[in-house]
């Protein structure tokens, strides 16, 4: 018999032998028994989970001499036959190859007939995501109404691209990746079954690189027998997959803690010179950040952890040099930087960027500290530095900044109406404006009463708004009445020279802006 891999020679032969997949197994093992297996499945997941293989041992299931069983004994013709792959009444068809209408319409008069040999036909198409709306439509009926005795498994990677017509008529079982521990207990108990002499490192190594899928991982051990021999060491593996070294991980944390911007680029400098790829260090730096962080977080005998348990010691006293929020920080700096590997030229530009942004960062202070300081400093020192620039200022300065001095000194408050305002007024009104607040009263609804003396709604002055903006729904109007003639003002900012007018504004005339000297004038306002 010719040589078979490790991958097909330990592919499960039974529901107990699938891992990771209780889910699915303990579900079909209940229906078998309970003699209520439907006509349709769907097996949907990541590669190498056992999606095929699933549908494989429910047709063994189905079609042993003992069954139906959940337990199939493997050593029936039937069982050999469909474990083999040479069995009439199972039938796989790669849909990816066969998409048409025309080989679904071939399939529909092939499960017409009885099975040959077995008590139930079953039909597995593998990657039937890919068959075309055509060919799904014509299987529609067929797989609606099946004869008797016939069972149909779709596996595919991509669901969501089957038709939903095939999937309301389908039970749909999803195969979830598999965790990294439990890749690695899989593949110690290979080894020792195969007699190899793995190390601990590279079945991390292994387990890692396999990414949740099995498969892969019992690919990459044959790979690694095929290099190393019956004894694989960590080293080994790692230059075989080209995987970075842990002591370049171990390296590249301790330069970010130390703010070693020479340790790190002398480690691009020599991957360069390596001939490593700079893609695979920043991910496996990435791999490494996210095991700091659940270290911090969770805990170094945590789960959580892809790494073995003599690697976390390591991991833990490594990420007690750091904060949560630097590592955090770290890890999305690394994610940009992995980003720009992939769709940016010049590699080691962007990688040594990156690295730089990794030691510059501990340097950053927390967003929350840095608004505490600040709101700590505007509480302590505001009022301080506000009086000591009044006091500071010339006695002899004109009227019009002493104006503006008290303008940006005033603060938020509420007249009598209680409605806020920003005072901003000339000191020449402080005693016509007490006057006009014992004659006025209380100003009720929002309307501004003469008491006010020209003080400027708040929403108004946040917006920098003028005479004739709206204010809570109403224009406001401000008038200098002077004699019999009423001369509208406007324009807050700038200044009437006439010593006797009061509003320090320019009025508006048919004949444009021109200056007002009202005399002893009274002062009101009047919202419309």
């Amino acid at each position: 018999m010719s040589y078979q891999v490790i991958a097909r020679k330990w592919r499960p032969q039974t529901f107990k032998d699938l891992v990771g997949q209780e889910h699915v197994t303990g579900t079909l093992a209940n229906a078998i028994k309970n003699d209520r297996v439907a006509h349709a499945y769907i097996f949907s997941g990541a590669r190498g989970v056992g999606k095929t293989t699933a549908a494989r041992i429910l047709a063994k299931a189905l079609n042993c001499v003992h069954g139906p069983t959940a337990e199939p004994c493997g050593e029936c013709d039937s069982c050999k036959e469909i474990a083999a792959g040479t069995s009439l009444d199972v039938i796989e068809i790669d849909a990816a190859s066969n998409r048409g209408i025309d080989q679904i319409r071939e399939l529909r008069e092939m499960v017409r007939y009885a099975p040959a040999a077995s008590r139930c036909k079953v039909v597995i198409l593998d990657e039937a995501h890919m068959l075309t709306g055509e060919a799904s439509n014509a299987l529609l009926k067929t797989l609606e109404e099946p004869p008797d005795r016939v069972i149909f498994v779709m596996a595919t990677t991509e669901p969501e691209n089957l038709e939903d017509t095939i999937r309301s008529r389908s039970q749909h079982f999803h195969f979830r990746a598999l965790t990294f521990n439990e890749i690695a207990d899989r593949v110690k108990y290979i080894a020792k079954e195969e007699h190899l002499k793995i190390a601990d490192g590279a079945v991390a190594v292994v387990a890692r690189m396999a990414e949740g899928s099995l498969r892969d991982a019992l690919s990459l051990l044959e790979q690694a027998r095929a290099y190393c021999g019956d004894t694989i060491p960590d080293k080994e593996v790692r230059e075989l997959l080209g995987v970075v070294p842990e002591d370049a991980l171990n390296e590249l944390v301790d330069a970010i803690a130390t703010a070693s911007a020479d340790r790190a680029l002398g480690l691009v400098h020599t991957f360069q010179k390596e001939g490593r790829n700079l893609q695979h260090f920043c991910r496996e730096a990435i791999r490494h950040m996210r095991n700091l962080l659940i270290a911090r977080v969770c805990g170094a005998d945590s789960e959580l952890i892809a790494a073995t348990p003599d690697q976390r010691p390591a991991l833990a006293k490594a990420a007690a040099q750091f904060s949560e929020e630097d590592l955090t920080r770290f890890f999305n700096i690394l994610l940009q930087t992995d980003d720009d590997l992939r769709r940016k030229p010049d590699p080691r530009v962007h990688l040594e960027m990156g690295l730089l942004r990794l030691i510059h960062a501990g340097r950053l202070a927390p967003l929350e500290e840095l608004l505490a300081d600040l709101g700590g400093a505007a509480g302590n020192g505001s009022t301080a530095k506000s009086v000591a620039l009044r006091a500071s200022a010339p006695s002899a300065a004109p009227a019009w900044s002493a104006k503006n001095e008290l303008a940006s000194a005033a603060t938020a408050g509420a007249g009598p109406c209680g409605a806020e305002h920003s005072f901003f007024f000339d000191a020449q009104l402080e005693q016509s404006r007490v006057d006009n607040q014992q004659r006025a009263g209380d100003c009720s609804s929002g309307r501004a009463a003469t008491g006010h003396s020209f003080r400027l709604c708040q929403r108004d002055r946040k917006r920098g708004a003028t005479d004739g903006r709206k204010s809570r729904g109403r224009r406001c109007r401000h008038f200098c009445q002077g004699g019999n003639e009423r001369s509208r003002h406007f324009g807050v900012g700038e200044r009437c020279s006439s010593s006797g007018c009061s509003f320090g504004h320019y009025r508006r005339t048919r004949s444009g802006n021109s200056r007002h000297n009202p005399g002893t004038a009274k002062i009101s306002r009047r919202i419309t």
